[in-house]
């Protein structure tokens, strides 16, 4: 287990605004929470995402450290009423 994480979030507010107005203001930091701390035993995650076609989606990287390969990653895709995680 990493004894810390690094957490880049590269969304612009806008964009956050608008996943919020489709999945809600909770539903939307649900997500964001699990995939921030989803297996602590890789040191740094980098969460991006976006609306697509009218869907909010987060894609989480996994690493050991910021410029190591990629070790791990994950979808939260909008499923209607909640976020389906998928890797």
């Amino acid at each position: 287990m990493a004894e810390f994480r690094n957490l880049d979030i590269c969304l612009d507010a806008v964009t956050i605004n608008q996943m919020q107005q489709v999945a809600g203001y909770m539903r939307f930091h649900d997500a964001l929470g699990y995939l921030s701390s989803w297996n602590m035993t890789y040191g740094y995650v980098r969460i991006t995402g976006g609306i697509y076609s009218g869907n909010p989606e987060l894609i989480a990287t996994y690493k050991d450290e910021a410029n190591g390969p990629v070790r791990y990653q994950i979808g939260a895709v909008w499923h209607d009423d909640h976020f389906g995680f998928h890797s």
